[in-house]
């Protein structure tokens, strides 16, 4: 299986999955029947309280499983996550997968600069949103792209 084309427009943030452009218009029924979009549900964000709808494809070669997860507030894209497993590691113990996070963390941006270009830091601001490598509280770890339709990260 040959693994996912994405592509990220380092001019414009367009996001392109398997040959279709995820822009900050993109609209969830216009999504392709490969993604799989959830209910709204409520999610805190800062301070407040926002209804989200995500919506996911995921791919999977014999060595890296990638998702893409995109979120939408109130009916608009407002960010786009991509998550990457290393099928290759298998983590047994708890500890084996929080000692793995610096490595990673080192593969998401390794991903994100073969995108963007090696001037892409863990965190970068364009004209048209910010990209970069975070973890959750729970040591995972993804790529976001926040666009301008997001008003918390910007």
């Amino acid at each position: 299986m040959s693994g996912m084309m994405i592509t990220i427009d380092k001019m414009t943030g367009t996001v392109n999955v398997d040959g279709y452009q995820i822009k900050p218009s993109t609209k969830l029924a216009e999504l392709p029947e490969s993604f799989m979009t959830g209910q709204e549900m409520t999610v805190q964000v800062i301070r407040e309280k926002v209804p989200c709808t995500f919506s996911s494809f995921i791919e999977a070669t014999d060595s890296l499983e990638t998702k893409v997860n995109l979120r939408f507030e109130r009916d608009k894209l407002v960010s786009v996550f991509i998550h990457l497993t290393d099928l290759t590691k298998s983590y047994k113990e708890a500890a084996d997968f929080y000692s793995s996070t610096p490595e990673r963390k080192q593969m998401h941006l390794d991903w994100l600069q073969s995108k963007l270009g090696k001037g892409q830091d863990t965190y970068t601001s364009y004209q048209w949103g910010k990209v970069g490598v975070a973890q959750d509280r729970s040591d995972n770890v993804h790529i976001f792209i926040h666009n301008q339709n997001n008003i918390w990260a910007l």
